[in-house]
């Protein structure tokens, strides 16, 4: 997958920092810490003497002083750019390595891994760690398989490749549970039930696209937050003739949130123009403006059309 002196490199340098500080990207999905978490754990099983901290926003992560990382290798988990890692601390250690599946727009040093047709950063961790012959306990291995089941949709989307089952496969062999991912990423809360079914009731059908515009108000009512909300974009998939679904969400300060999906056709360049990014068949976009929605949802229309 990647040049085996290369890799050899990356597991040196974790074999002698004394330190190891791990980052992911802001607003993290499960694969963006399913690939910072299970590292965590892997690093502090094998080697339980050193220092391994997750860093970023959110439960289950670490706090670390500046001195701390300055002293520390730092390890970046599927983020494609600087601006994005959350904890921009990372660009302070004495040495940076990076793991991710983005299309790469920016350089992040000698331990760069960066793989765009993998399905995901936990697969390219897993596949790291098989061809390393490593063993990881199964915390691990539960962390890395939910990232993966998450970014592949269930191993449905069309990123996902054979090396992504062989990832899969060696993770079940390390102690993961498919089923126990399955529930924890997929059950749902009461609040989250009533939210999904108000996004399907504002969808609203053009073609080959479908969309729903969310205000605060929306989600507010169930007690959701708007990281929560703009999450749920799923809502309108798996209709057989829709070709895009698009979740817009209205943030604080009245600006919306795009959620772009699609089974088969690329939303990532039409992304690209509105300041947003990731995958082929999943984007996101930021801060757009109420006026410029119409223009968005036209587009989108257009490109799901000439599918």
């Amino acid at each position: 997958m990647f040049d085996p002196e290369k890799e050899k490199k990356f597991f040196e340098a974790i074999e002698h920092a004394d330190s190891i500080v791990i980052f992911r990207h802001v607003s993290p999905d499960p694969d963006a810490v399913g690939s910072q978490l299970g590292l965590r754990e892997w690093i502090k099983e094998e080697y339980p003497e050193k220092t391994v901290l997750a860093l970023g926003q959110g439960p289950l992560m670490d706090q670390a002083d500046d001195e701390t990382i300055a002293n520390s290798l730092a390890i970046v988990t599927d983020t494609a750019n600087s601006p994005r890692v959350d904890d921009l601390r990372y660009a302070k250690a004495k040495q940076i390595a990076r793991i991710d599946h983005h299309v790469k727009v920016e350089d992040f040093g000698d331990l760069d891994f960066v793989d765009d047709k993998a399905a995901a950063a936990c697969e390219i961790e897993a596949l790291m760690l098989k061809d390393a012959h490593k063993t990881i306990g199964s915390a691990a291995a539960q962390h890395l398989m939910s990232g993966l089941m998450a970014d592949t949709q269930r191993f449905t989307i069309p990123t996902v490749r054979p090396q992504t089952f062989e990832a899969a496969i060696w993770l079940m062999e390390q102690g993961a549970n498919p089923n126990l991912a399955a529930k924890s990423l997929y059950s749902t809360t009461w609040p989250l039930f009533q939210y999904n079914t108000r996004v399907k009731s504002r969808a609203q059908r053009r073609g080959g696209l479908l969309f729903a515009l969310m205000s605060q108000s929306d989600y507010l009512e169930f007690g959701l937050s708007y990281e929560e909300a703009k999450n749920e974009v799923n809502a309108l998939g798996n209709i057989g003739d829709i070709q895009i679904w698009a979740l817009f969400t209205e943030d604080c300060d009245h600006t919306y949130a795009a959620s772009l999906r699609s089974d088969s056709v690329s939303v990532r360049e039409l992304a690209a123009e509105y300041g947003g990014g990731g995958h082929a068949c999943a984007c996101g976009i930021k801060k757009i403006p109420p006026e410029k929605l119409p223009v968005l949802i036209a587009a989108l229309q257009n490109l799901a059309n000439q599918a």
